[in-house]
């Protein structure tokens, strides 16, 4: 089926330099799915293009700026044959804010590539790249309101603990083991 060899070819690529056209294509899509809300606080520099945005993480990168409690993370274009599916961040650690909000990993699918496993795959990846890290369980959160959402978080093992209740809503936790387990 269509949907499996998606999934199948679904990789994790370092951002680099050089894909704003392609980035600038995900940008309306996400805009004409009325999802303005995807980059918001320091991340709204993405709305100006990709080479600020880039800018942006690659200062973020080793943690400590914009502000001094942003932890160390990498960031990663979800591909399928060299094209932009989405983007992921991998979370080195968990600050307090994290442990509430945003968690190890966090990820999002254009809306023109979503209901077909990329962002299972793309979650799965992430989990065995903490694993290589050293980190044992990843914490992974979702609003309240995105099933879809908690529903890839539960494909790949997750199990929910107590919500964290927000200003602006409520946020669901789940611990994810990064390695498979054992019996």
């Amino acid at each position: 089926m269509g949907d499996v060899r998606l999934s199948a070819h679904v990789v994790l690529v370092p951002m680099a330099p050089g894909r704003d056209e392609e980035f600038a294509q995900m940008l309306e899509e996400f805009r004409a799915a009325g999802e303005v809300g995807v980059y918001r606080g320091d991340f709204a520099i993405a709305w100006e293009g990709y080479a600020g945005f880039y800018e942006l993480l690659s200062r973020m990168k080793a943690g400590g700026y914009p502000t001094p409690e942003i932890v160390p993370m990498d960031s990663y274009f979800i591909e399928e044959e060299g094209r932009i599916l989405g983007e992921l961040y991998i979370r080195h650690r968990l600050s307090p804010r994290l442990e509430q909000i945003g968690g190890h990993i966090g990820y999002k699918v254009r809306p023109s590539c979503r209901n077909r496993g990329v962002a299972t795959v793309a979650l799965s990846l992430a989990l065995k790249q903490l694993a290589g890290m050293g980190v044992k369980k990843a914490l992974v959160t979702c609003n309240t309101n995105n099933g879809a959402s908690a529903k890839v978080i539960e494909k790949c093992r997750g199990v929910r603990i107590s919500d964290a209740l927000l200003q602006d809503g409520v946020e669901r936790r789940y611990w994810i083991a990064t390695t498979p387990a054992t019996t």
